[in-house]
Order: C-alpha cells, then structure tokens, then sequence
C-alpha cells in the first residue's frame, strides 16, 4: 500500500494549484484525476475574465495551467476515487486500482454537470453553457435562458440580466428556493420573466441552439433563445465521501479559512467548496490557501508527536 503526506484529488484548476504549491514546498503528495486534467475548464467555450491572459478556450486555459506543473515534473495520475475512509495514519483513498494512506486529503473534484434534458449534451458548447459568468459577455443584448434553483441561480441570473435583452429564468419548484434578497433584486429587472413549476423537456436548433420546449401547470410551450444555461443537473461530485462525518452544505464541503473541513486534516479547494463565487480565479485562489493549510496542518502533526 502506499503512503504518503497528501492525496489530492482532482486536476482542476484549484487541484493544480495545491499540487504546484506543495511541489515547490517539497511536500511529498500524490494527484489524481478520473478523466481528463483541466476539471471545468474543458466545459467552458471561452475565459475572457482570467487576469493577465488574453480571452481563450478553456482547454487552451487547462494546458497553460497545467504547463506550471509540468515544468516541475508534477503530472496527475488516473485514479478513479471510490471512497475516502479514516485510517490508522489519517486517511485510507481507494480508488478502482489501489489503496492509498495518506495523512491529509485535499478533495477539489469540483462540480459536475449531468445532462438531463434531450439535446443538452449535443449542443453543448452550441448555445448550451454551464457557466454564465463566464460565457454571458458572449450574448450581450441577446436573449438568455437560465433553468435551475436557489442561490447559484439567482447569482448567475443578476449577472447576465445586465447584460443580455431577455433572460429567463425556469425553475421546477412551486416556490423558488432561494434567498429573498437576491429574488427582490431580481424581480427589479425589467427584462426578466420567471417560470415556476417549468420542466425544459427539448433543447432545439440546427447549428446552435434556437429554442427549448417546457412545461409547466398550463401545457407546453416554447421559448426562442440564443444560449441556455441548464443549471439544475448540476452536483458535487463529493459521494466518495460518505463514510465520513462530513459537514456539508446543500451538497458543498463546509470548511474553515484554511479550507479543512469538521474532519481534521480533509481539505476542500474549488467549486466543491461553500462558496459565493466559482470561477477559475477563485479555485486557483483556493489551490494556494489549501496548500498553505495543508502544511500548517502537517507541521502541527510533526509537533505533537515529538
């Protein structure tokens, strides 16, 4: 079995800051990642708000990031995690190949987005985004659909209300969940209309999006749109850590300002984390606050057992 100091898991870009910060405080560790390198990055079209960088893909983004880590000598190895459990030395993570122990667990799997309506996964990229901070610019005066719930929601629906012509905003609940200062603001906006009890069934378009069929108590209709923005399949990819008491927030890892959970010595970085805003810059912004945490909290251990 293998040992080590720390376990990241997820190659975000919150998890490669935290495997760049610890690389280069010589802290001895292990990265791994079930798919892809890049985390949300790989889902975005376009990241125009990333400071110092000219606009680009956020594939192209995902390579530059991880170009910091390669330069190291740092890559993230495949490891699919299937549960993290308390261990004799602090943490057991097996994954679908092998068990590793290790003393601390940085999770920074962020969220996932999981296509529920007929056409979402197709035109994804084609007039469907899972970021409209970050893709929003893009439709300025056009019209803009949001489906989802609570808070997130209502963020992402005050942000693109100042730039788009029309935006709607569905919502399956009866009664929008979310905070009632942020519905008050919003219903402030003269070019927002909002749907409850609204099911989006079909996403429509030729090349790209042009319209979404729902419905709701009164039947089914359609809305002409340029860009959808289907929220409400969106969830913390956190259930590897079920065995474990683990504070949790509406399916976000609560944690403290050097991002340990209740749980001494598991750490969350990136969207996994309860949080105002997700975006690129505050998961890298993560990557090095968990980093500093994680040392501080190996430095204590050292202490304690002299």
């Amino acid at each position: 079995m293998k040992q080590t100091e720390v376990v990241i898991i997820g190659a975000g870009p919150a998890g490669i800051t935290a495997a760049l910060y610890l690389k280069r405080a010589n802290v001895p560790f292990l990265w791994l990642e079930k798919g892809a390198p890049g985390g949300k990055l790989l889902n975005i079209a376009e990241v125009g708000n990333y400071p110092g960088l000219p606009s680009r893909s956020g594939f192209e983004l995902a390579l530059e990031l991880l170009k910091s880590t390669e330069g190291l000598g740092v890559k993230p190895q495949r490891g699919d995690v299937k549960s993290v459990e308390k261990g004799e030395a602090g943490f057991l993570v097996k994954t679908d190949q092998e068990t590793i122990e290790s003393k601390t667990v940085v999770v920074a799997t962020g969220l996932s987005n999981v296509p529920t309506i007929k056409g979402e996964k197709e035109f994804f990229g084609k007039g469907v985004s899972y970021c409209a901070t970050c893709d929003g610019p893009l439709y300025r005066n056009k019209t803009a659909i949001i489906y989802g719930t609570g808070d997130r929601a209502l963020e992402e629906a005050l942000y693109l209300a100042n730039l788009v012509g029309k935006l709607y905003l569905l919502s399956p609940d009866k009664e929008y969940q979310g905070s009632a200062h942020l519905l008050e603001n919003l219903s402030e906006k003269s070019n927002v209309e909002l749907f409850l009890n609204a099911t989006i069934k079909e996403i429509k378009g030729d090349m790209r999006v042009s319209e979404i069929v729902f419905e709701d108590l009164e039947g089914t209709h359609s809305l002409e749109t340029n860009i959808l923005f289907p929220l409400y399949g969106e969830k913390s990819a956190s259930g590897f850590l079920s065995s474990l008491n683990v504070e949790m927030d509406r399916g976000f890892l609560v944690v403290d300002d050097s991002l340990m959970s209740n749980v001494p010595g598991l750490f969350g970085a990136g969207d996994i984390v309860k949080k105002k805003l997700r975006q690129v810059a505050t998961a890298v912004g993560d990557g090095a606050t968990v980093s500093s945490g994680v040392i501080a909290y190996l430095n204590a251990l050292k202490k304690t057992k002299k």
